[in-house]
């Protein structure tokens, strides 16, 4: 089974969208209205990688072609806050059908796994962020001989957790036929 359509929200700060799969490109249409395209033949880069989706994570697929126009759907469609749909199914079988389609231009396509460069900055930045405020907090309180003071540990305990667990990995290349069969 291939899907030739996907929609998909899988951002809160992004319209539904429409993804088509055409014979010559991937279009996505918003509201009737075609937003943007890429002809396959100009794809560039396909990267696959784990974004938030609430409390939980999705896997995300983002298109790049050679024009700079990018083309992002995910595994959970967005509803309200705090509410996902999960769709993986669907987003399997669409992810598929499209790495089906590039899979014979395996040469000249960039198949990459893992995060894009701005979040491998970012997230640990959020946890040594938490890391800095609970030793403000500590420092905070030390002065005086507070033992309150002590409350800052966690903060910077976890802060510097977060970091490390978030800290950037190298992205990966991957085998195109790995998806291809997997719809």
């Amino acid at each position: 089974m291939t899907i030739e359509t996907y929609s998909n929200r899988h951002a809160a700060n992004t319209a539904e969208q429409q993804i088509s799969l055409e014979s010559e490109r991937i279009a996505v249409v918003e509201d009737g209205v075609l937003k943007r395209a890429i002809r396959l033949a100009d794809v560039r880069e396909v990267r696959l990688f784990i974004g938030m989706a609430g409390r939980d994570s999705q896997i995300i697929c983002r298109i790049s072609g050679h024009d700079g126009t990018r083309i992002a759907f995910g595994s959970r469609r967005w509803k309200s806050v705090g509410e996902w749909d999960n769709h993986a199914d669907v987003f399997r079988v669409f992810n598929a059908a499209l790495h089906a389609r590039l899979e014979e231009r395996a040469d000249s396509v960039a198949f990459i796994e893992g995060q894009p460069f701005w979040s491998g900055i970012l997230l640990p930045a959020i946890g040594l962020g938490l890391a800095a405020l609970g030793a403000a907090f500590a420092v905070y309180f030390l002065r005086d001989g507070n033992p309150l003071a002590l409350a800052g540990l966690p903060g910077m305990a976890i802060g510097f957790y977060l970091a490390w667990i978030l800290r950037p990995r190298s992205p990966k290349p991957y085998d195109p036929a790995t998806y291809a069969k997997s719809g």
